[in-house]
């Protein structure tokens, strides 16, 4: 067991919001000669430490003009003594300072003695004897490229037994860590056996962890790393086995549980109403509004004024959005890299959809003589012609009620292709010629469904890091500018929830919340007026900027005209890029991840398992019915997208010959 010593100064990155106090600690140092011969490793890395604060040109505010430049002439000095110590390290002595180091500086000794070539002089026999004491600092050392090289064989056979080399290898292929900011490698003699191998090992030993065999059921295959079906299969069966353990050894009443019910009541007050009780969310309808209502097309409306399936600008609602998770949900728990985002809110927001499709198919069948298959090939085929023009021959075959959930989705799923067919060939050529659509017997990808309407969405300019940071200060929740007297007992989630709810003083803020004001009044979103309140200077495009942070992307069309013109503004400035297509690109990941594994290794593949026949067993009716209402639910969102896409340009067309 190494021993801390919490005195010590430790450099961890230039955005730690700790450095003030770690450079405190150093003040000693500083201030104090400096000793003429160093015998203790840890006060050389201590130098260290102190010199990369230097480095980075942090310092005290409290610290003087004067000061600092007294000081960083004297940090000037320690890149030699470190230099000096570091040459007299060799294979004889390098297990003596080893086991002299203090736990907090494991990580630090390795990078100097990368960067100073210090391992040249270190024999495998003394490297394999560090890893044999101290394993679990192998991943200080595979942030080195250079030692992994020079030690690869004594590496790849430390791996090849080590209990969490599986843990290592999924944490560089698949694992998102957005903490970790330093890359790690592999020796180049681990193969892909190698690496399959260790997978397999790790499934079959005592210490496996259940999220990371959830994560090897997924793994991507790629040219350097992949696993075999049967491994994969296993990972499976292991994480149910586990899975199973833990709901058999704990109690019922320590799991969070929530449900969602969907009811249609007669002689209700309201047409809809909302109930939450123990994590239980209740949806109630007034059935009288819907048996009143009942044309098709208002019936085929009440996906979107009802139940939401999109939001004001007709972008799907249901999308996972990454902006939305809660801040234990960030850090707990391992996500893929190439996995669909699976938060709570997503899980909760699939449950109601699935649950309000379900239940108003019922209400239609029971209630009404009608059926969702028949609304939906009605809007189709003939609303949207006759409304918007679109062409008269399109066409759409929908299962009758007597087959199967099993027998249904076979059907519907190739007719769900046939309908993003059809409309990619009337954009493309005005009408839809069938025989050009049995020509190609191949799926039409997502993403290349085009919109009839230029300038469809707005998109962040991610290379625009500058304003990207700006977003970052308004409305994440992590932000410090949010913080500030005399709010702080309010807890604001955002800076401008503070803003739009407060009057703020920058004389409030702390020194070093300071920069990010004078930082975001450079970029001219906010101004001091004559009293030092803070006022935003340019509301369209803070609201612009607010909706693209939450939804990852905007509807132009659907903008006010004032908003339309911002956009195009910052279109110029290269803050935002449009773009032109049926479905955003938010759109195209959420119905990827239940069609296909294009794009997530956890997509549900539910238009290959039934192409290919590899879906669940006929027998399994209520995994078919899953599937059947989830594919219903697509193609309700596909035709929702359709009318929007359609409305737009009736209305632009319009608009262009008043306007000549």
């Amino acid at each position: 067991m190494r021993n801390y010593d919490h005195n010590r100064v430790e450099f961890y990155s230039i955005e730690d919001m700790g450095a003030g106090h770690q450079l405190s600690k150093a003040e000693h140092i500083l201030k104090n000669d400096l000793l003429q011969n160093y015998t203790d490793i840890n006060d050389v890395i201590e130098l260290y430490n102190i010199k990369k604060f230097f480095d980075c040109e942090l310092r005290l505010n409290k610290w003087s003009d004067n000061e600092f430049i007294d000081f960083k002439n004297k940090v000037s000095t320690f890149g030699n003594i470190i230099g000096r110590f570091l040459s007299k390290i060799n294979d004889d002595n390098i297990i003596v300072f080893y086991n002299d180091l203090l736990g907090g500086y494991i990580s630090t000794f390795w990078e100097l003695i990368s960067n100073q070539g210090v391992y040249k002089k270190i024999s495998a026999e003394n490297f394999s004897y560090i890893l044999t004491i101290d394993s679990h600092y192998i991943q200080s050392i595979l942030i080195h490229k250079k030692l992994v090289e020079h030690f690869k064989a004594v590496i790849r056979s430390f791996l090849l037994d080590y209990s969490k080399s599986a843990e290592i290898i999924l944490s560089i292929y698949e694992i998102k860590n957005e903490f970790r900011n330093k890359e790690m490698f592999l020796p180049k003699n681990l193969n892909n056996t190698d690496k399959e191998n260790i997978i397999k090992k790790y499934l079959d030993s005592n210490c496996k962890n259940i999220n990371y065999i959830e994560i090897i059921q997924n793994i991507r295959n790629r040219v350097d790393f992949f696993i075999s079906d049967r491994i994969r299969l296993k990972a499976k069966r292991v994480f149910q086995e586990e899975t199973d353990k833990i709901f058999k050894d704990r109690k019922d009443d320590s799991f969070l549980k929530f449900g969602v019910s969907v009811s249609f009541k007669r002689d209700a007050k309201t047409v809809k109403d909302t109930k939450m009780n123990d994590g239980k969310a209740s949806f109630i309808y007034s059935f009288d509004y819907i048996k009143q209502n009942n044309d098709s097309y208002i019936l085929f409306q009440n996906f979107r004024i009802l139940f939401e399936y999109v939001d004001e600008q007709n972008r799907i609602e249901l999308i996972s959005k990454k902006n939305s998770l809660g801040v234990m949900e960030r850090v707990i728990g391992l996500k893929s890299q190439n996995e669909y985002l699976i938060s709570f809110g997503f899980k909760f927001s699939e449950m109601a959809s699935h649950a309000h499709i379900v239940a108003y198919e019922q209400v239609l069948k029971n209630e009404l003589g009608n059926t969702l298959e028949n609304i939906l090939q009605e809007i189709f085929t003939s609303f949207f012609h006759e409304k918007y023009n679109f062409a008269s021959n399109s066409r759409i075959l929908m299962p009758s009620k007597e087959t199967t959930s099993f027998e249904k989705v076979r059907l519907l799923a190739p007719e769900f292709e046939s309908v993003l067919k059809q409309y990619k060939l009337f954009i493309e050529d005005g009408f839809i010629d069938f025989e050009l659509l049995q020509i190609s017997s191949s799926p039409t990808s997502i993403k290349d469904i085009p919109s009839l309407n230029e300038k469809k969405y707005i998109y962040f300019n991610n290379e625009n890091i500058e304003f990207l940071g700006c977003s970052n200060l308004f409305f994440s929740d992590q932000t410090m500018l949010a913080y500030v007297n005399p709010h702080k007992e309010k807890h604001y989630k955002c800076f401008f929830d503070l803003l739009a709810n407060e009057d703020v003083n920058i004389k409030n803020y702390e020194d070093y919340q300071i920069h990010n004001i004078n930082y975001l009044i450079d970029k001219k979103l906010i101004n001091l007026d004559d009293y030092g309140y803070i006022n935003i200077t340019n509301f369209e495009r803070v609201l612009i900027l607010k909706d693209l942070y939450d939804n990852e992307v905007g509807a132009y069309y659907h903008y006010p005209d004032n908003f339309k013109n911002e956009s195009e503004n910052m279109a110029f400035e290269s803050i935002v890029r449009f773009s032109s297509s049926l479905f955003s690109t938010p759109e195209q990941s959420y119905l990827n991840y239940f069609l296909n594994k294009s794009e997530f290794t956890n997509g549900l593949d539910l238009r290959n398992s039934y192409l290919h026949g590899t879906q669940a067993n006929p027998e399994e009716n209520h995994k078919h019915d899953f599937a059947y209402f989830t594919y219903l639910k697509l193609l309700v969102l596909v035709l929702l997208k359709i009318e929007d896409d359609l409305y737009i340009a009736q209305i632009e067309n319009e608009f262009k010959r008043l306007n000549g």
